[in-house]
């Protein structure tokens, strides 16, 4: 099934290795998503799409459906007036990309048989290719080869050293406390799994930092690029395999030494070293490394480095979103016909009042004077008025009417291969409109009433609901060319809530506090809002189907914020 999972690291950070949800087991060809706060003034929803296997509606296109009902609070004044669709988008930031593809420790270590792609394998044959003068293909793919690597390194080790972590967790509750039922293991078992995990993503490591020595020999003009990509990623690599040795660190550090025993000792002596190494190779390689000593500049440059390196690393999975062809004509076709409808009024009106007042050759002008003049001035007067009011009445008409189905906006999304290509792998539409709460889907009404059972802030609902519906079609059998096996497309949005903060109260205020003993105290109190977000997420199969198909799962979440921003965010259902 569908799911949600509410945490708080940068989970659009392609790096990062969110919670698990309990839903991870469950239908995998739902769309899964992340909410989390990105920092005080964006919130950040991930979705993935997933592909489904090629033996199932081979050939045929797959669409998904993300909903948002935005409940705002009252106190922030957000109507249609004051906070138009126009500024809506320009609010959310949308980006997206391929998800990673999960390779195998051998496919990572290039420890692959003749004839099995691996980033490794490949790249050391261009360079063995370049050095003996031999035919190559573009240099483009075997950089893509590289950024390849290191966005799989990075999911490798982080996923796998974050699950068994909290597996080794969860053993020592049972082992030592008798805590938590399910799937019994031991706590050395547990620890033996995640240095299987440590040592095989070192071996990578190894495994790449002898490929970049490897194509530092004899650079040529063909290898140049190569090996210096080869350094970004080795460099990028280092920084997220020292990340997760911090994660193992500091999530053993909470366990006890003296009642886990030697085994969490010597493993503990084991990252230790694994540090110590990594900060003899940081150094010998010109890494960066910074800590509590290090001056701000220091840690400013190696922030801005990471972040580079980062973008650069993950731009191979990135996708290109561009504006459909004609869809700028298609929106605005509504207003085009309002305004020539308004055209026509003008001009017959205009004729009309101008063969009247001109007969008898203007006779009717000297019998009346001045005042005909008048009436005839008040009579354009009011047809341009009713003119400008036509086109207004006619382009709500025909954008809540027939053109309401056209999107806001309608773009197609492209990937770039190394070669050269673009290819088109699937189209986006949005639509947003304000909607009265009592106009919603029941589902929708019923979860938000969930959220207030007992009634008391029912007279506190929004005047207007945002309703923002997304609709994605993917053309799976086109990412199937790819070279490796894409399970799913990424989506990004980062939603800007700067704009509902305005009208808020100061965060704290002072207030006289009556404790149990009759005492006054001083207590500055903290001032919220909740902002209720309820998302549906849809599958639509094929036509293929009997019929069509739909399937839906709702999820409640609530962002508690205040005019500084952003706090938290908390699942109601």
């Amino acid at each position: 099934m569908g799911f949600s999972r509410l945490n708080q690291p940068d989970i659009g950070d392609p790096d990062l290795s969110p919670a698990e949800s309990p839903s991870d087991d469950g239908d995998d060809f739902l769309i899964k998503s992340q909410i989390a706060v990105h920092d005080r003034t964006q919130l950040e929803a991930v979705f993935d799409y997933p592909l489904l296997p090629a033996e199932q509606f081979s050939g045929r296109d797959l669409q998904y459906e993300v909903e948002a009902y935005f409940y705002f609070p009252r106190q922030m004044g957000i109507t249609a007036h004051s906070y138009p669709k126009e500024r809506f988008y320009a609010d959310l930031r949308p980006l997206i990309r391929l998800r990673e593809p999960r390779l195998a420790f051998k496919l990572l270590a290039g420890l692959t048989s003749p004839g099995v792609r691996s980033p490794v394998s490949i790249i050391r044959q261009y360079i063995s290719a370049c050095r003996e003068s031999a035919a190559t293909g573009p240099e483009r793919v075997v950089i893509d080869e590289a950024r390849i690597f290191g966005c799989s390194f990075a999911s490798y080790f982080l996923r796998r050293a974050d699950r068994r972590t909290k597996r080794l967790k969860r053993a020592y509750r049972q082992q030592y406390f008798g805590r938590e039922g399910g799937q019994p293991s031991t706590f050395d078992e547990s620890l033996g799994r995640i240095a299987e995990v440590l040592d095989k993503s070192y071996h990578m490591l190894r495994h790449w930092r002898q490929l970049y020595h490897e194509s530092g020999q004899a650079v040529s003009e063909k290898t140049a690029a190569l090996h210096q990509e080869i350094r970004f990623v080795d460099e990028y690599c280092t920084y997220r395999f020292r990340d997760g040795l911090a994660r193992l660190i500091k999530a053993l550090g909470e366990l006890d030494e003296d009642i886990a025993g030697a085994s969490l000792k010597k493993f503990n002596r084991r990252l230790a070293a694994y540090a110590r190494l990594e900060h003899w190779y940081a150094e010998r390689a010109g890494f960066m490394w910074v800590d509590r000593q290090s001056s701000q500049d220091l840690v400013e440059t190696y922030v801005h480095r990471r972040g580079a390196l980062k973008r650069r690393v993950w731009r191979v999975l990135y996708l290109n979103i561009r504006v459909k062809p004609l869809f700028a004509f298609q929106q605005q076709l509504g207003a085009m016909i309002a305004a020539g409808i308004a055209a026509v009024w003008a001009v017959a009106a205009e004729v009309i009042i101008r063969s009247r007042t001109s007969v008898s050759g203007g006779a009717l002008f000297k019998s009346f004077g001045d005042s005909t003049f008048i009436i005839v001035m008040i009579a354009f007067v009011l047809a341009y008025v009713l003119k400008d009011r036509i086109k207004e009445l006619g382009r709500s008409y025909f954008k809540l009417g027939i053109f309401a189905k056209i999107p806001d906006n309608s773009e197609s999304i492209w990937y770039a291969t190394g070669e050269g290509h673009r290819w088109k792998i699937g189209s986006i539409s949005e639509f947003t409109k304000f909607l009265n709460p009592e106009r919603l889907p029941a589902k929708v009404r019923a979860l938000r009433r969930a959220a207030d059972p007992d009634g008391l802030e029912s007279e506190d609902f929004p005047v207007d609901v945002i309703r923002y519906r997304k609709v994605i079609k993917l053309h799976p059998m086109i990412l199937r060319r790819l070279p490796y096996p894409i399970r799913a497309v990424h989506d990004i949005l980062r939603l800007n809530v700067q704009a509902f903060l305005s009208r808020l109260d100061d965060p704290h205020h002072e207030s006289d506090i009556l404790d149990a003993d009759g005492r006054v105290i001083d207590m500055k109190l903290p001032k919220v809002y909740h902002l209720d977000i309820v998302l549906k997420y849809s599958k639509i199969t094929p036509k293929i189907l009997p019929q069509k198909d739909k399937s839906s799962v709702y999820d409640h979440i609530r962002l508690v914020m205040n005019k500084e921003g952003l706090h938290r965010v908390e699942r109601l259902a």
